[in-house]
């Protein structure tokens, strides 16, 4: 029984993956640019769900998390000034800062982009949400509910390839072969910031940090829209597209395959 289970979703993910990559691609554009706002606890599908977003609109994704990752393999002044987030932590507000203004300047980001879990703290809101709407952008805050005990499995079971990007779960969505990328073969890691000893310090900081941050922009006239985590990321694509085009925010490019 678990063994087909497991089948039958690794299928569905590959499934899911072909079809963004071939049918629906760019199926969707915007009436006027929009940062869509992601936010949720550490494994929640923020960066699953604002990767697919991003292939159906052709909006960046935007993950601080990445950006800072890369400063920091690549041993910049601002990776090396991030160096907390391997244990845990955050990195200093006025580095961000930057690192998405300079990213939000490239062309690709005209039409709309993803935010994935930025602004993360109440200085980063305040200074962010004025240089969104003296461009012209409209802010959309979508928050991913998720209870911690399904977290805490999520985080600690997670592996990634850092070749091709897929994630798997030695739990909920284990490889074929322990260790191996389905998709490519290469070894799969986990995370530092998934291992055990930092998840409790991870969920402290959303709680105390980035909790606050989305209860802000939900009281700033921004529209908020929740979703339940425990739904596959493609039904809360689904989803989240129809309420889009609900609010004539986005219409289809082309059909969508059924």
């Amino acid at each position: 029984m678990r063994a087909g289970f497991v089948d039958a979703a690794r299928r569905l993910n590959r499934i899911v993956v072909s079809q963004l990559n071939t049918v629906v691609a760019a199926s969707f554009r915007a009436f006027k640019p929009l940062a869509v706002l992601l936010y949720g606890v550490p494994g929640s599908g923020k960066g699953t769900l604002g990767r697919m977003l991003s292939q159906v609109t052709a909006w960046p994704h935007i993950s601080t998390g990445d950006l800072l990752r890369q400063h920091i393999a690549a041993g910049t002044p601002e990776g090396q000034a991030s160096l907390g987030i391997l244990r845990g932590g955050y990195a200093p507000d006025v580095v961000v800062n930057d690192l998405v203004a300079q990213r939000m300047a490239l062309p690709d980001c005209q039409n709309g982009m993803i935010l994935d879990g930025y602004p993360r703290t109440l200085e980063q809101a305040v200074q962010f949400l004025p240089v969104l709407r003296g461009h012209g952008i409209e802010p959309l805050l979508v928050r991913l509910q998720l209870d911690y005990t399904e977290v805490k499995v999520r985080l600690q079971g997670r592996r990634f390839c850092s070749s091709c990007g897929a994630i798997f779960n030695v739990v909920r969505l284990p490889p074929r072969t322990p260790g191996l990328c389905d998709e490519c073969g290469e070894s799969l890691a986990e995370r530092v910031d998934d291992q055990a000893d930092f998840v409790g310090k991870r969920l402290d900081h959303y709680a105390t940090l980035t909790e606050p941050v989305a209860q802000y922009l939900s009281a700033q006239a921004i529209r908020s829209w929740e979703f339940s985590g425990l739904e596959t990321p493609a039904a809360i694509l689904n989803k989240l597209i129809k309420q889009l085009q609900e609010h004539s925010l986005v219409e289809p490019r082309t059909s969508i395959a059924q």
